[in-house]
């Protein structure tokens, strides 16, 4: 007796997506989705809208056409109260931390749960510790700011930020870039470990493609503004499309799939 295809959720749907910041066209025509559980990564060179893409699923800027669902829900033209709620159950890192300069490191990874629910100061450093911990930090950083330490502690606390209070949908923006390849793949775990755990779903965006290697179900290519490719990790290393295989000169298809 054959199994039934389990139809798995659809977390996030853009859809015809078009953005234009004066007369210079970034996106064109974008179309995809983001099912539950998966772990999407999006590649392209530098300036090819990626982080624009990210910015307009968060809300932070408005296409100029198209839709954006997140959980079926619009996001285009939503009300910003409505909206905000929905994003309270988004994580997300930007590209150069963001974190807040005005408060300690372990108020900053907690920033998002305490602003939605009540919890004491003690609470708060016991939940920032259990974090950092993952991300290989010390606990002495805890009462320190951002300013006091360095620019690859801050990308990591700005990754243990948004994996705090297990969201079911993370959005990364180059999450291991300028960073040591050890780090790296730590991070790749833990993106990987928190997709996992808590049946969530992931977009990265990065120019790292071993981690794209590691943490991706599936990559899709921005190119000439708009998505040239879609596919896995291992139908990278098959394709003929010679933007990909540029992206992927640097690794070996046997470092990570046999």
């Amino acid at each position: 007796k054959m199994k039934k295809k389990v139809e798995k959720k659809i977390i996030i749907k853009v859809s015809d997506l078009f953005k234009s910041f004066d007369n210079n066209v970034v996106l064109k025509n974008i179309n995809f989705q983001l099912l539950e559980g998966e772990s999407l990564a999006i590649i392209g060179e530098s300036g090819s809208g990626k982080s624009v893409l990210l910015k307009q699923i968060i809300g932070l800027l408005l296409p100029d056409k198209g839709s954006i669902k997140i959980n079926n829900t619009e996001m285009v033209n939503l009300p910003r109260h409505v909206k905000e709620k929905i994003l309270l159950d988004l994580g997300i890192t930007f590209q150069h931390g963001a974190l807040f300069d005005s408060l300690k490191i372990w108020e900053n990874i907690i920033f998002k749960i305490a602003n939605k629910e009540k919890i004491n100061n003690k609470q708060g450093k016991q939940l920032a510790l259990s974090i950092i911990k993952q991300l290989g930090l010390q606990p002495n950083i805890l009462d320190l700011y951002p300013s006091e330490i360095s620019g690859g502690m801050q990308k990591r606390v700005a990754i243990a930020r948004a994996i705090c209070g297990n969201p079911k949908i993370l959005l990364f923006d180059e999450p291991t870039s300028g960073l040591d390849p050890v780090t790296g793949s730590l991070i790749d775990k833990l993106i990987k470990t928190a997709v996992r755990t808590v049946g969530g779903s992931a977009i990265t965006i990065t120019h790292d493609m071993a981690s794209v290697c590691r943490i991706a179900d599936k990559v899709i290519l921005i190119d000439k503004q708009t998505i040239s490719w879609l596919g896995t990790p291992r139908e990278m290393f098959l394709s003929a499309n010679t933007k990909i295989q540029e992206f992927i000169k640097p690794i070996s298809f046997e470092m990570f799939f046999k």
